[in-house]
């Protein structure tokens, strides 16, 4: 999982524990609905003007909204060979 596809399931799941329709969070966020839903499925890169947007209607931190990417993907130091 990458991190635009990180990004869009913390914001559905998060989008559906409010229960807020697709549309309605595009609305709060002033953008498009199919750009939301680009989003969510991870095949768009919003900025961070919009990741805040998102997360303001969500009641979240953007940081909340991306904190599971860095600890999927953080990499054990590599090892010295002796």
């Amino acid at each position: 999982m990458n991190i635009s596809q990180n990004l869009g399931l913390n914001i559905r799941i998060r989008r559906k524990e409010l229960r807020i329709s697709q549309e309605e969070l595009a609305r709060r966020c002033n953008i498009d609905r199919s750009y939301m839903g680009q989003i969510e499925r991870g095949t768009a890169n919003p900025s961070l003007a919009v990741i805040d947007a998102i997360a303001n209607s969500l009641v979240v931190t953007a940081s909340e909204l991306l904190r599971e990417y860095h600890s999927i993907t953080a990499k054990p130091p590599r090892r010295k060979l002796k």
